[in-house]
């Protein structure tokens, strides 16, 4: 249908024309190829000068890298870890240690822990007192204070 069709205005056939487009988006494909290879295999300069450093030198050698954007392109949650808790309540239950706390992990809603419970992997709540929970991650302790909050009025602190 269209291969047996002339086009009189261009003068040339259906079958013409598809050769001539084929043709030029060939060579549009061959320039777009080159002008990509020409410009990935240039030789550029260093955005700063390359400066040596001596061997004595105390500076560091390489900046810090922000590693937190590429581990979360892999699939990393931030702060997946437990690494984020926050004491929001406590009902101790005696000088030893024992009772409930009311922890926030990871930005996630407070959940009530009992001392001993396990807070997330490899953390665990040791103690819970009237101002603090100790908790133990692999073995290294460490102690999270309550927030300072003023009383609201017409409660009174008991001991």
């Amino acid at each position: 249908m269209l291969r047996d069709r002339t086009w009189p205005r261009i003068g040339i056939s259906g079958a013409g024309l598809a050769r001539a487009c084929t043709a030029v988006l060939v060579v549009a494909l061959a320039v777009t190829i080159t002008s990509w290879a020409l410009e990935y295999s240039a030789r550029r300069m260093p955005s700063e000068p390359a400066r040596s450093v001596t061997a004595g030198d105390r500076a560091p050698r390489t900046q810090a890298a922000e590693v937190a954007p590429i581990a979360y392109l892999f699939g990393a949650v931030p702060g997946a870890d437990g690494s984020d808790i926050k004491l929001v309540g406590v009902i101790a239950q005696g000088p030893r240690g024992k009772g409930v706390a009311l922890l926030a992990v990871d930005r996630r809603p407070p959940l009530a822990i009992r001392a001993g419970g396990e807070i997330a992997a490899g953390v665990t709540l040791v103690e819970v007192r009237a101002d603090r929970v100790v908790i133990s991650r692999s073995g290294a302790v460490q102690e999270i204070r309550m927030p300072a909050k003023p009383a609201p009025d017409g409660i009174v602190r008991v001991r």
